[in-house]
């Protein structure tokens, strides 16, 4: 069953990757064609049509960004948020494309292509950021060393536990497996010291980016 569930979860990282990798492929064709209009000093055609187009764009497309972000916040799926970033970037774009239209109408065509530059850098820098998150998780990166920091303040609030031996982490989907391994006093009951880590596991399990915690006991 849990082999199941890291493969649902995994899948979710391979489509954002596959996400990213568009935004990025779009934002190198739209740098090439912003270049190529401030070079050849192409002029945009105004037109009153494209501006409805436009704001209806927009307007959809922030429908769609708020929608898919609390859909987000509320699953921690990061496909939900790879959907919600490219909702935005849409709607960015469009919003330049408005402002375009609008210098283009007083004969300042060079803007199209100022904005095509930003527009471009913008997508491709988001794109970044979502590949680097899917590509750790799929590399089963450790978690981050925040989390650890948070981990090992809710270990220090029992003051039974002598030391930390070991903590590692595995990928689980979009969250980790912490399993941390404990040292308690050798005189400790076994009840008494298997009751302490499941209420540590309770306690670990309560962060938003850990799917299950796993305590390991040793007596000292």
């Amino acid at each position: 069953m849990k082999i199941i569930t890291l493969d649902i979860g995994k899948s979710e990282y391979i489509f954002s990757l596959l996400i990213s990798i568009s935004m990025m492929a779009l934002s190198v064709k739209l740098l090439i064609d912003a270049i190529n209009s401030l070079v050849l000093k192409n002029e945009l055609t105004f037109s009153i049509y494209l501006i409805i187009v436009c704001i209806v764009t927009i307007i959809t497309k922030i429908f769609l960004f708020f929608y898919t972000n609390r859909a987000y916040k509320k699953y921690n799926n990061i496909l939900l948020k790879a959907n919600s970033k490219d909702h935005f970037n849409d709607c960015i774009v469009t919003s330049f494309t408005l402002v375009s239209i609008v210098f283009a109408y007083f004969g300042m065509y060079w803007v199209d292509g100022i904005v095509g530059l930003g527009i471009a850098l913008w997508i491709f820098y988001t794109g970044i950021k979502i590949f680097i998150e899917s590509y750790n998780v799929l590399m089963d990166i450790s978690v981050d060393e925040h989390t650890k920091d948070i981990i090992l303040d809710l270990v220090h609030n029992y003051k039974e536990i002598r030391s930390v031996e070991n903590i590692y982490s595995t990928p689980s989907g979009y969250k980790y497996i912490i399993i941390l391994t404990i040292c308690l006093d050798g005189n400790m009951s076994t009840f008494d010291s298997h009751n302490l880590a499941d209420c540590l596991e309770r306690d670990i399990k309560t962060l938003d980016n850990v799917a299950d915690a796993i305590i390991h006991v040793n007596p000292v």
